[in-house]
């Protein structure tokens, strides 16, 4: 078989930023072309139970669910080996995590890296709760969660496999402890300040050949303001099933500092504080 060291894996807890590093990805490795938010397809998707009944020739309707997460190593063997040599980008929001019987859901073998994108968790909670449509202390206790999991049933407009969170601070850990693949941890905040040093570190980190000018036409060509534009005029496949809040609401950083009460910005403190100290974020009164 080809070599199968293809995949690279873009992670992160929702809401952080994931869709946007991975649209600027997929726009450099066109030379700096424009992108389609809706002509992507599955590519640099999240893995669902269509490649797994393609790729694995089963039914994954009639696995037990943990028949189903035994399959999915092999699944992403087999995304890697599908159309040969060349880098693969696929979204994941999966804490790093092994089957029951200790084989690692993401080869290494397969994966010639991995980019951690995270972000400050009060910023997530807003715009989760935006996602969702749900309250913010409704999306802080998910975040907190050591069960969570996403798509625990079949997702009817993506049919995606469950995806194992566990709480923000767990799942920010399990993959900056992991030491199969390696990874390049990336503050969404940094990306915002510097997206062309953001692109080009990334693109660095998994292979990807640019030169600069292809990086900036890159950012360009994702910018904030272009992708929310586009959303507006065609919709968006990735928006929430039911939701009325835009995917690409916002893309700012600290507007937790206008949105969150004092009390749910201690209580993300008290739940992840130890986590964002050492991811630097600050953690005093008012967020100093």
């Amino acid at each position: 078989m080809a070599d199968a060291a293809t995949i690279g894996w873009i992670i992160s807890y929702p809401k952080s930023g994931n869709t946007w590093l991975r649209l600027m990805l997929l726009s450099l490795m066109q030379g700096g072309a424009a992108v389609d938010i809706n002509g992507i397809g599955n590519e640099a998707g999240l893995a669902n139970h269509v490649e797994m009944d393609e790729l694995l020739v089963v039914e994954s309707s009639e696995l037990f669910p943990n028949e189903q997460v035994a399959a999915q190593p092999d699944l992403n063997m087999a995304i890697a080996a599908e159309t040969g040599p060349g880098l693969k980008l696929r979204k994941v929001h999966d804490r790093y995590w092994r089957t029951p019987e200790g084989v690692a859901v993401f080869p290494a073998s397969a994966s010639r890296g991995a980019v951690y994108l995270v972000r400050d968790p009060r910023d997530v909670a807003i715009s989760l709760s935006h996602h969702r449509g749900i309250t913010v202390d409704s999306a802080i206790a998910a975040m907190a969660d050591p069960t969570a999991t996403l798509s625990e049933s079949i997702d009817r407009q993506r049919r995606q496999l469950a995806q194992p969170l566990g709480d923000w601070s767990s799942h920010v850990r399990s993959w900056m402890e992991q030491l199969d693949i390696p990874l390049l941890l990336l503050r969404y905040e940094d990306l915002l300040a510097d997206p062309t040093q953001g692109l080009r570190s990334v693109a660095g980190h998994l292979g990807i050949a640019h030169d600069a000018g292809a990086a900036q036409a890159a950012v360009d060509a994702t910018r904030f303001e272009g992708l929310r534009a586009q959303e507006q005029a065609h919709g968006f496949g990735e928006r929430k099933p039911g939701s009325t809040a835009p995917f690409f609401r916002e893309g700012s950083a600290g507007g937790w500092r206008r949105d969150l009460t004092s009390e749910q910005a201690a209580r993300i403190l008290m739940d992840h504080g130890e986590t964002m100290r050492q991811l630097g974020y600050a953690c005093g009164a008012n967020g100093t």
